[in-house]
């Protein structure tokens, strides 16, 4: 039994996905912002699921939700959560970075340096289709951007980190494009659904050979956007995340 924890797995993606795994005799822990928000949906799932806590606007709640998962034998952590900012989500975390560049890059990038230790088989991260019109400045990481592009950014700097991630670690790492699909974040005329997007990511849960390839869609290796191949560009981007989250690298 592998023990596999999905951020953002309330709904959308990450909550199809866990309901695959936990089907297949994964054990789950889905993660939700607060209990209150993910108390109902561990309550409706069936099989070895657990409930986790923390508020990725926060890094104090990060830092906390990385201490209860090294509470125990992680296998794989898939870094799904994701946020657009839009109509009432605060355009600022509760530590003064951009929105979606402190949810969708800085606490994945935090929390895996939380768990690097006790994480023993995948690490993986959500990509998108957008993470080619990135802009991608290793000095200019969270700097403000309209929504459309800050997102894109986000997605550009999650594709980088997975490779240079995995490096660090010395495990398979690889980042999953689900497609455009119907979710919260995409528009209502996206022709997938969420089962649809969720595949490709429980089958690099599972039995994809990431050591082939860092970039996953519809099951099968795509090439990394442009210059999102550059092994100096992935390792800056590394680099500034450890200062803006205040993580030590590697000596």
């Amino acid at each position: 039994m592998t023990t596999i924890c999905l951020t953002g797995s309330t709904d959308g993606i990450g909550r199809a996905a866990a309901r695959t795994l936990l089907a297949q005799g994964h054990r789950v822990l889905v993660h939700a912002r607060s209990e209150a928000r993910g108390r109902p949906v561990v309550d409706a799932l069936d099989g070895d699921v657990e409930l986790v806590v923390g508020d990725l606007a926060s890094l104090q709640e990060v830092r906390a939700l990385g201490q209860r998962l090294r509470a125990e034998p992680l296998d794989v952590l898939v870094h799904n959560a994701g946020v657009w900012v839009r109509g009432q989500t605060p355009r600022l975390t509760a530590d003064g970075f951009e929105t979606t560049f402190g949810v969708n890059v800085l606490a994945p990038h935090l929390l895996t340096s939380l768990v690097a230790g006790h994480l023993s088989q995948r690490l993986l991260w959500l990509g998108s289709g957008m993470a080619a019109s990135g802009r991608l400045r290793p000095s200019a990481l969270g700097a403000s951007r309209e929504p459309r592009q800050a997102y894109a950014d986000s997605k550009a700097a999650d594709v980088a980190l997975a490779p240079a991630w995995g490096r660090r670690l010395g495990l398979p790492s690889a980042a999953v494009d689900p497609g455009w699909v119907r979710t919260k974040l995409a528009s209502d005329g996206a022709p997938g659904d969420v089962e649809q997007g969720a595949d490709t990511v429980v089958f690099c849960c599972t039995d994809a050979p990431l050591a082939q390839a860092p970039y996953w869609k519809d099951r099968r290796p795509v090439p990394v956007p442009g210059r999102l191949r550059d092994v100096g560009l992935q390792d800056a981007v590394l680099a500034a995340c450890d200062r803006l989250a205040g993580v030590a690298g590697p000596a």
